[in-house]
């Protein structure tokens, strides 16, 4: 797929990001990959499409998600878009991929603190939500197609088997 490279690019910005608000210490627990079909995307991955009835709601990219454990992996979120919103715009410019990544911060605390870092550092967080690891926000800035980074506070990342 001719539209896949720009997913797979080393993000400049979202390193630096990364660095900005963590210092470093960012830990990445779950690759978004976007898709326009996600029982297709579920039996391609040999897991029943049954799997979509449980996804859940990611506003803050306008779409729905399914978690799925991989050995020796970040977790994969699933993801198709429910609106017109920031999964749809990277769909449509880059096709079907890894559109960004759940990071989770565990020194900065809350996402209170998270914002006062953020804004030290001249980044622009949205408003939180509720997602498929809890509370979260969206780091702004960028083109809405591109890489996405949204900042889940650690107890919200549910604890692996």
């Amino acid at each position: 797929m001719s539209g896949a490279a720009p997913h797979e690019r080393r993000d400049e910005r979202f390193e630096s990001v990364l660095a900005s608000l963590g210092q470093g210490r960012a830990t990445r627990i779950a690759e978004i990959h976007g898709t326009v079909d996600l029982e297709r995307a579920l039996a391609a991955l040999g897991r029943p499409s049954d799997d979509a009835g449980t996804a859940v709601p990611e506003p803050l990219i306008g779409a729905k998600v399914v978690l799925i454990e991989q050995s020796g992996g970040p977790i994969l979120a699933l993801a198709e878009p429910i609106t017109e919103g920031r999964l749809a715009a990277s769909l449509a410019r880059h096709g079907e991929g890894h559109i960004g990544d759940y990071v989770e911060l565990p020194d900065v605390g809350s996402l209170e603190r998270l914002r006062e870092v953020a804004h030290e550092a001249g980044i622009t967080l949205s408003a939180a939500t509720r997602g498929p690891f809890g509370a979260g926000v969206l780091v702004l800035g960028g083109p809405i197609w591109g890489r996405q980074v949204i900042v889940v506070e650690p107890r919200s990342v549910p604890s692996s088997p």
